[in-house]
């Protein structure tokens, strides 16, 4: 008799094994930050400088420096965007240059683990279950919704890091939330989660429908 492969292969060992290799990543990471002289940092914790560039400011080879002023303790760099920096950052400034860190790791991990789920659930219950398309819709609307939370969110706490680190700018964290950046292929790919989450669930429908007139 023929072995049934697995048909949620190859998907379910690399997601499986990317999982895993960011838990030992994460993990030996948290335990760096404790040995002296190895200079490990988590999600921007600890990090010296600390920079940020401001992507709303575009600098053209004319450009002085005086018309991009850093804060005192911070310096301003100025390239394709003004990128300002600062060897002694303030507890809010370290704060800030975390929580700009943050929105995308969680969003990224999140995913991941509600496809580690998926996979998990699809394997032991059966592709074509009610709890699976469930499952499936819950993924797409993580994509759908938290790439678009996770772009507002960064985009707030880098401009009040700019803020923090500039001076006589029109940049606050307010104007972060006019100015993030849409992630569309995020977008387009929980919508089309979605719908194959829809179509599941019509397609169980009918097979529950069918079984129950044989």
């Amino acid at each position: 008799m023929a072995t049934v492969r697995n048909p949620l292969e190859p998907m379910s060992s690399a997601v499986r094994g990317i999982v895993t290799l960011l838990a030992v990543l994460m993990l030996a990471s948290v335990l760096g930050m404790f040995v002296d002289g190895l200079g490990v940092h988590v999600l921007g914790i600890g990090d010296k400088p600390v920079c940020v560039t401001d992507a709303s400011s575009t600098t053209s080879g004319d450009a002085s420096p005086m018309e991009f002023k850093a804060a005192p303790g911070a310096l301003a760099g100025l390239d394709a965007h003004t990128r300002y920096c600062t060897d002694d950052p303030t507890t809010a400034q370290s704060l800030l240059h975390t929580a700009n860190l943050v929105p995308s790791f969680v969003f990224t991990l999140g995913a991941l683990l509600l496809v580690l789920r998926l996979i998990r659930g699809a394997e032991r219950e059966g592709l074509y279950t009610a709890r699976t398309a469930g499952r499936l819709r819950g993924l797409g609307w993580w994509l759908l919704a938290g790439s678009v939370l996770a772009a507002i969110a960064e985009s707030v706490t880098e401009k009040a890091l700019v803020d923090s680190l500039s001076r006589g700018g029109d940049v606050s964290a307010l104007t972060g939330l006019i100015s993030w950046n849409g992630p569309y292929m995020a977008i387009l790919t929980g919508l089309g989660v979605l719908s194959f989450a829809r179509v599941m669930r019509v397609g169980i429908t009918m097979r529950e429908d069918l079984d129950g007139t044989v």
